[in-house]
């Protein structure tokens, strides 16, 4: 049999750290991810959906699950996956010099070249370790940094999603793939973000202005909140072709003083998760948005990036404030839907249980049968409650997430995922994406 490419220990822990990590567990994630690094695609399809296997068998890891709950999932969740060697690189990955600018740029966004791409990487890391190499590869501030840091935001986050599981759990065979996805994703947000900071550096910003009151504004702006349609195959493009100034304007007014660093962290996951879970219809039955839940999901590996000693002060508050700005164009992108906060505040579960109600939640999460996606939802929530707790007081400064409200988004995810029907509503703020839902259940 082959070395594991990933390499758990019973005390490999990620962020939740739960009881139930046991030598058991991590041999069973070690077995099935390096199966998976050897014999899946990056994308499970030709029209790039992620293989979210990495994901989903660290999640229920980091919650507690025991080995026979890993193998099913895979077993189950590898079913569909892209066979690698059925993808035919442009060339042989032994053979690629990705050394010589114009190669690299050759194959960037080509999701052929994900195997020269992982083959780079995994020779790069080994031979210097993944800090310095993601450091080189999102961080230098150069021309083909920049690029690559774009191409990290991109496709729902899923490459800053991987890169940052890779880190939490301090695997380089992860953190290879998960460059090796970004080097394969479009660059289209380049649109967003290198103008939105050129205008916030100009205009000087004072960090004063929170995301909340940025999401508040947006919904406000008809011209921006009209901006998507329907139709639109990718409705943040839709965005920025009908409503560039508007929505450049307002990413543009998100910034971080180094001094806030920390206050802002935790506003970002605090205000992500408002929009996620608030962006409900008064008449609908409760549904997360498909894509707001990766805004939501991708906020636990924040902090994971920050406590990072090997990444500049200057480099995470850049990458705090491109999340933000990712965020609120990710919110304007579903036609900047109402926020209903007391459909949090007073939501009532599915099962109120008289004891630790996170436990429930967790036992239930680890029965859901899905790619991960559940799972990931909850762990944020779990993060989102420790990482905020100290800024409780502070809602004039964009904490309204607070309390108990933070279990009860973890509730209304999963009473909404264990209903009959389709698990996640897509772009809430239309129409449209209600329905084939019914009434709101009351329990």
């Amino acid at each position: 049999m082959s070395t594991p490419a990933v390499r758990l220990t019973a005390a490999t822990t990620g962020v939740c750290n739960l009881p139930g990590i046991t030598p058991a567990s991590a041999n069973a994630v070690n077995e099935r991810l390096s199966e998976n690094h050897r014999t899946h695609h990056i994308f499970f399809d030709t029209f790039g959906r992620h293989n979210h296997l990495v994901h989903h068998l660290l999640a229920i890891y980091d919650l507690g699950a025991p080995a026979r709950v890993i193998n099913t999932g895979y077993t189950r969740e590898s079913s569909y996956q892209r066979d690698l060697s059925s993808v035919t690189p442009p060339t042989s990955p032994s053979e690629a010099d990705l050394s010589e600018p114009a190669r690299w740029k050759g194959y960037l966004g080509n999701a052929a070249a994900y195997s020269i791409f992982l083959e780079y990487f995994t020779k790069e890391i080994e031979k210097h370790g993944y800090e310095k190499v993601v450091n080189r590869t999102l961080f230098a501030r150069t021309e083909t940094a920049d690029d690559m840091l774009v191409r990290f935001f991109a496709g729902f986050l899923h490459p800053f999603i991987h890169v940052g599981y890779g880190i939490e759990f301090r695997q380089p065979v992860i953190v290879a793939e998960g460059l090796a996805m970004a080097a394969i994703q479009d660059a289209w947000m380049r649109e967003l973000f290198i103008p939105a900071e050129e205008k916030a550096q100009v205009a000087a910003a004072a960090g004063d202005t929170t995301l909340e009151a940025l999401l508040n504004k947006i919904r406000c702006d008809e011209k921006l909140r009209l901006a998507p349609r329907w139709a639109d195959g990718n409705k943040i493009k839709g965005v920025l072709e009908r409503a560039s100034q508007e929505m450049l304007s307002y990413a543009s007014q998100y910034t971080v003083p180094v001094e806030k660093l920390q206050e802002k962290l935790a506003e970002s996951i605090n205000a992500v998760a408002l929009f996620t879970a608030a962006a409900q219809r008064e008449d609908k039955e409760i549904k997360m948005d498909f894509y707001y839940m990766h805004g939501h999901n991708s906020s636990l590996f924040l902090p994971v990036y920050l406590r990072q000693e090997w990444i500049s002060l200057a480099n995470k508050v850049r990458l705090l404030e491109w999340k933000g700005r990712h965020d609120l164009a990710l919110y304007a992108s579903r036609r900047a839907p109402e926020l209903r906060v007391n459909d949090i505040r007073n939501y009532v579960p599915k099962e109120n249980p008289e004891t630790n109600p996170w436990l429930n939640i967790i036992d239930r999460t680890l029965k859901v049968e899905d790619d991960g996606h559940t799972a990931k939802f909850v762990r944020a929530c779990i993060n989102g409650e420790k990482i905020c707790a100290p800024y409780q007081a502070h809602e004039e400064k964009g904490f309204l997430v607070k309390g108990d409200m933070w279990i009860k988004i973890a509730q209304m995810c999963v009473d909404s995922v264990e209903a009959e029907g389709a698990r996640w509503a897509r772009s809430v703020g239309f129409d449209e994406a209600w329905e084939e839902y019914g009434p709101r259940k009351q329990y």
